[in-house]
């Protein structure tokens, strides 16, 4: 038997010597030994997967079975989602929608414009229409108002600024630092959006400059209290408010009120002063002023940069006006023909020297007198 043995150990390759070797050695006592570490090797290596397993389970309530005290109820296993539940869910088409409500941001107007005074317009009313206070509407309307807002009538054209400030129209020999320094502002002041103007550039006689936040003289926005008097040496003041009068009919067509058709100042809309709304005709002081038609007085006393002013009505639609006079011979109601005396020249009012301011309105709108004079 020992000698089949050997011969057959020594006929094995050597792969099964060393594995027959390693089963022995585990059939004695050292080999007892390493399967019994291998096997506590394998068990902790088990619990410290179930420890881990284990740890991500939130285990019922002992007492009520959920961690929030309802009834423990156990769950199936989730199952896969089909693949219809996964598909993405369509979005809704896009569409614009119109907001009932759009904000613009405020923006001064782009250029001066112009504005028809309406039956009802007081200039406090233009004023609040266009944002602008009404000290601006006057400023810049020197030549239409005539520092008399009472007198503004339907038909008259008014300037009116994007912001608040003076339109002012260039007279001879003014620079951008006298006009500066005349109302008030920083020569800086000119150089803006609405002015075609750069520095060093010099002025023209009859340019419209926009001076932003210019101020000029302060009036009486209220009209003086009517005091009508009637006779050739009548004098009042005021409108004539409140007086009733009837008079001779127009003859329909205009005489010179000064007896000349001489021009010593603006003329009507004059280039050089686009808002000069009447005729400036030469008269020395003391000349006598005569009714360019027949007509009834309606205004007769101080007026603002009129100065002393008589207005004539004359029935037909037609009324007259006749600033600056040193002088009444009329008071208000009363009935004058043409060629009557009137009053006399002077410089009273906005004015720097004797002359007068004759105008001629349809409806209230200025008219041309050169249209209507022989």
């Amino acid at each position: 038997m020992e000698t089949s043995d050997t011969v057959l150990a020594g006929d094995r390759p050597g792969g099964a010597r060393r594995v027959l070797s390693w089963w022995k050695q585990l059939q004695g006592r050292r080999g007892r030994l390493l399967l019994g570490r291998l096997t506590a090797h394998l068990s902790m290596l088990l619990a410290a997967v179930l420890i881990l397993t284990v740890g991500r389970v939130h285990p019922p309530s002992p007492a009520l079975g959920g961690p929030s005290g309802e009834p423990f109820v156990p769950q199936p296993p989730p199952t896969a989602p089909s693949a219809r539940a996964w598909a993405p869910t369509p979005m809704p088409p896009l569409a614009r929608v119109a907001l009932p409500h759009t904000i613009i941001p405020a923006r001064p107007r782009a250029a001066v414009i112009t504005y028809t005074v309406q039956p009802g317009d007081t200039l406090s009313s233009i004023a609040a229409q266009f944002g602008i206070t009404i000290w601006t509407l006057i400023w810049s309307n020197r030549e239409a108002v005539w520092d008399a807002p009472w007198l503004i009538q339907p038909g008259l054209t008014l300037y009116i600024p994007p912001v608040d400030g003076v339109y002012h129209t260039v007279a001879a020999g003014e620079t951008v630092e006298s006009i500066a320094a005349k109302y008030q502002v920083d020569p800086s002041a000119l150089y803006n959006e609405w002015n075609d103007l750069k520095e060093g550039q010099p002025l023209t006689e009859g340019q419209q400059l926009m001076v932003v936040g210019g101020k000029d003289k302060y009036i009486d926005l209220n009209p003086p209290p009517p005091k009508p008097a009637v006779g050739a040496a009548g004098r009042s003041s005021g409108i004539c408010q409140g007086v009733s009068f009837t008079g001779p009919g127009a003859n329909g067509w205009f005489v010179s009120p000064t007896g000349s058709g001489r021009v010593s100042g603006w003329f009507f809309h004059d280039p050089r002063n686009p808002g000069h709304i009447g005729l400036d005709l030469a008269c020395r002081l003391g000349d006598p002023i005569y009714a360019s038609d027949n007509g009834v007085v309606t205004i007769a006393g101080w007026n603002g940069g009129y100065g002393i002013l008589v207005e004539l009505s004359h029935g037909n639609g037609y009324t007259t006006r006749y600033g600056h006079l040193s002088e009444l011979a009329v008071g208000c109601g009363q009935p004058v023909y043409q060629g009557q005396v009137i009053g006399y020249c002077g410089s009273t009012g906005w004015s720097s020297g004797p002359h007068l301011h004759f105008e001629i309105r349809f409806g209230g709108a200025p008219q041309n007198p050169q249209d209507y004079l022989p």
